[in-house]
């Protein structure tokens, strides 16, 4: 009998704990793909939350984060691969990934916070994004309606 391998397990944060530290988005934010620029540098802030994720496949083009035991996993699509190198030489390999309309970084091991990172490389990965049902808004109450008031008109001068 074979031993049951378990997925790989990565880490994942909320790319709102990403900010733009230098370029084109200083002091922003990271709240979608399109706020990362090649040449930029980011940080990583001191108090991100970085939780572990399994990998669905071997090409990584999807995670699962399991948020609690009575809900059901919550799939992290890939849309693209990040390729970010420090000020003193290291790479850091990075999957932009989205979940219910939040962008999320996925790495190996967690980004450090206080290190300046420089994206160098996107490859953006074909994706289809397929519409999730949300539940109806809520339906608002009408205003009540005024009584007709009369117009007053009063001539100055």
């Amino acid at each position: 009998m074979l031993p049951l391998v378990s997925p790989p397990t990565y880490k994942a944060c909320s790319a709102r704990s990403f900010h733009g530290e230098f370029g084109v988005c200083r002091g922003e934010v990271i709240s979608r793909m399109e706020d990362l620029n090649l040449g930029d540098i980011y940080l990583v802030k001191p108090d991100a939350h970085w939780t572990s994720v399994e990998a669905q496949g071997t090409e990584m083009s999807a995670f699962s984060l399991n948020l609690a035991a009575n809900l059901p996993l919550q799939n992290l699509t890939t849309l693209a691969n990040l390729i970010f190198m420090t000020t003193t030489g290291r790479r850091a390999d990075v999957f932009a990934t989205l979940s219910q309309g939040s962008t999320y970084l996925v790495a190996a091991t967690p980004l450090k916070p206080g290190t300046e990172y420089v994206l160098i490389d996107i490859t953006t990965r074909d994706v289809e994004i397929a519409p999730e049902l949300v539940d109806a808004p809520v339906t608002m109450v009408p205003a009540p309606q005024m009584a007709s008031a009369t117009p007053l008109l009063r001539v100055v001068g």
